[in-house]
């Protein structure tokens, strides 16, 4: 049985009152990181142009980073401001997947950029990850697929499995779903479902990215 918030934040707090390098830290630690791994709730953030196996492999990077940040930096986190979650699926989606994509693009064009253990958060960035006002993207993001206010998602099924909708897909995919656990819920190949996603999304770019913004007004 997973957490609740209130656990989460009960572990980082354990985390926090004792001192670096203990074994009582790192235990409150280890079990701080298995929860929210196993909690199901850390965000996908949008990866827009990469295809499902690279956008997970960015993904599995930026979750190693996030990780090993929470640890190092654990001192940081005040729950008085956000829940640990929120504090964490911020940082993945505002700082750690971002970083990540630039670095890997910024390496192939032999771009030289600054190492992620030196790079410091803003007094700025960090009153944007704990605004209870700012909505994360991905929660735009959901808000915008399951409203569908003109029915354009759910227009949008597999010819041969109407039941499969790009907005289905999307929900599921923000949920945490992998590929093959989508693929055995319709029993429907998971090369079908990654191309129909991926042509929806190309095809219908210019309308999520309205349909989001006007979300966000």
């Amino acid at each position: 049985m997973t957490m609740d918030d209130e656990q989460l934040n009960q572990l980082a707090l354990d985390a926090q009152q004792n001192p670096p390098g203990s074994q009582a830290r790192q235990v409150a630690l280890t079990q701080l990181i298995n929860e929210l791994i196993n909690s199901g709730r850390l965000i996908y953030p949008p990866g827009s142009g990469l295809s499902p196996d690279r956008y997970q492999d960015y993904r599995a990077e930026a979750l190693q980073n996030l990780f090993y940040y929470i640890c190092q930096s654990i001192d940081k986190y005040d729950r008085e401001r956000a829940s640990v979650m929120r504090w964490a699926n911020m940082l993945l989606e505002r700082r750690f997947f971002k970083d990540v994509s630039y670095r890997r693009i910024s390496h192939k064009r032999n771009i030289i950029v600054e190492p992620l253990e030196e790079r410091l958060l803003s007094p700025s960035e960090w009153d944007i990850i704990f605004r209870d006002d700012q909505p994360c993207l991905s929660d735009l993001v959901r808000q915008c697929f399951e409203d569908d206010a003109d029915g354009i998602f759910r227009e949008h099924c597999l010819i041969r499995h109407p039941q499969v909708s790009f907005q289905i897909l999307v929900l599921r995919r923000l949920d945490g779903y992998q590929w093959q656990e989508i693929s055995e819920e319709f029993s429907v190949q998971v090369s079908t479902l990654s191309t129909f996603y991926q042509t929806c999304l190309r095809n219908l770019s210019t309308y999520i990215e309205s349909t989001i913004r006007d979300t966000n007004c």
